[in-house]
């Protein structure tokens, strides 16, 4: 496929908008009942439940990542490998991650001895038990991707949590404390496994080395990264539980998800939509630069308002969404909501790196921020959970920038055209930021209630991003605007001068 070819971008851009339509839809369904029942379980558990859990998946996000090897990946990434080849890598996950679940089952009283928790124990070697799911739905789901059967992922997706949240709050209003957490979360991979299998079957056949060189080598590199970036994205989280306690772990890691759900709703929904579609033009730079620009401009117009925004409404929005016990969460959400600006984006770049066969170097990237970031959090811990969260900001030279520097070179996208990526977006957070901050100083220390002061806060904030969009940037707003209605019309892609 060329850019001269009409029909095929038409055709990519309306796969690409249905995929966001399908995306964006499950997660309209979920996210209401997602975030009631997350509120309603944060009040119904202890910081100290929550703190325990994480403890307890540290282990198991680690050892999935090493089981399935990227071979998920590799199918999605690799559209040379044969059906013969793609059965061989199915049994090969399988066997991997149901032997990376023995070895936890193993290690677990040593994980107990660790935390000085005996709690831990059981608890791991329970919650292990979706590292075995894994196995059976990682190649499945790469070749849902493969295929772009968006409609099919999203409902999968959705089915898993919506049964992880409701199965989580019964068990919580139940009384099972933090089995509450574990119950739901492995109730919620059995439903989304369920539907990948249903949908996509895959054989099993006996494993051979050179048909499986290839795609191992690459899923190599993918799990090296993946697994020394989960080092250090969740050694923040480790180090606090270690020093400070559980109770402040349990803090910490209420703010990273809250400070996370813009990214991981919004940005990340995008970039589930968009892995796929890079992996079908990987083979034409000027369709990557093309769709690298488009979705850059789009997560940073929707994603970057909602993350600073809940930076700078911090202390009322958790006192009044979690209550006056979770305040120790203030501090790391403002520094951490910051830094997800940064991260949404390095996922992307990341994301098109490994579709232009450069997984190695993000690999390269991951091992040197592996052996700086955890040393920088057990320096900062002795100031508290806002000093480790402060850490992503000061270091995200170390871990984002080298991403975008390779990017840039290997595609030959400009530094100016991307700063005028991120213009309009950061422009109007700024707006936004100082008009909430204005109507801050104007309530002072009256005795409103602090939710009429969020809500006042919210709208204000809102209207002013809005607003300066459509004041300033109203030729880009109409411009998707009149894309979207043109594909419903089955009319023409964007113009490339448009770009």
């Amino acid at each position: 496929m060329t850019p001269a070819e009409p029909d095929s971008v038409r055709s990519l851009d309306r796969t690409l908008a249905g995929g966001l339509a399908w995306a964006a839809g499950a997660k309209s369904v979920t996210q209401f009942f997602t975030w009631a029942f997350t509120l309603l379980t944060a009040r119904l558990l202890s910081p100290a439940d929550f703190g325990l859990v994480n403890m307890a998946g540290y282990v198991n996000v680690l050892t999935g990542s090493l089981a399935e090897f990227g071979m998920g990946q590799a199918v999605l990434q690799m559209p040379e490998l044969e059906a013969g080849t793609i059965a061989q890598l199915n049994t090969a996950c399988v066997a991997l991650c149901v032997a990376s679940y023995g070895l936890v089952v193993l290690a677990s009283p040593l994980i107990a001895m660790f935390y000085h928790e005996d709690r831990l124990a059981i608890l791991v070697v329970v919650s292990a038990v979706s590292l075995i799911a894994m196995g059976f739905q990682s190649v499945p789901t790469g070749l849902l991707e493969k295929d772009l059967a968006y409609r099919r992922l999203s409902v999968a997706e959705s089915v898993g949590i919506l049964t992880q949240a409701s199965v989580t709050v019964g068990c919580a209003l139940g009384g099972f404390a933090y089995w509450a957490l574990v119950i739901g979360g492995l109730a919620g991979r059995a439903a989304g496994m369920a539907l990948v299998l249903y949908w996509r079957p895959v054989p099993f056949a006996m494993p051979r080395w050179k048909d499986l060189r290839a795609p191992l080598r690459l899923g190599f590199h993918l799990t090296t990264g993946r697994m020394a970036t989960w080092v250090y994205v969740v050694s923040d989280g480790v180090i606090v539980g270690r020093t400070l306690g559980g109770a402040a772990n349990g803090a910490y890691q209420m703010a990273l998800s809250l400070a996370n759900a813009p990214a991981e709703k919004i940005g990340l929904l995008v970039m589930r939509v968009t892995g796929p579609l890079f992996a079908k033009v990987q083979k034409d730079p000027e369709m990557v630069r093309r769709y690298f620009r488009i979705i850059s401009e789009a997560v940073s117009l929707s994603v970057f308002p909602a993350l600073i925004g809940l930076a700078v409404v911090a202390p009322d929005a958790v006192r009044v969404l979690l209550g006056d016990k979770w305040v120790a969460a203030v501090g790391p959400i403002r520094w951490l909501a910051f830094f997800m600006c940064a991260r949404t984006m390095s996922t992307l770049f990341s994301q098109v790196l490994v579709s232009l066969r450069h997984a190695r170097f993000n690999m390269n990237v991951s091992l040197v921020s592996f052996v700086v970031m955890p040393v920088a959090f057990v320096v900062a811990s002795r100031w508290g959970t806002s000093a480790v969260a402060a850490c992503w900001v000061i270091l995200s030279p170390v871990t984002v920038l080298p991403l975008a520097v390779k990017l840039f070179r290997v595609t030959g996208f400009r530094y100016r055209d991307y700063l005028g990526v991120l213009l309009p977006s950061l422009a109007g957070c700024a707006a936004m930021a100082a008009a909430v901050l204005a109507v801050r100083a104007s309530l002072g220390a009256t005795h409103a209630p602090a939710v009429a002061r969020l809500s006042l806060q919210v709208a204000v904030g809102g209207a002013t991003y809005f607003g300066f969009l459509w004041i300033f940037c109203r030729q880009k707003l109409n411009r998707y605007i009149h894309f979207l209605q043109d594909l419903r019309r089955g009319g023409a892609a964007l113009a490339a001068a448009e770009l």
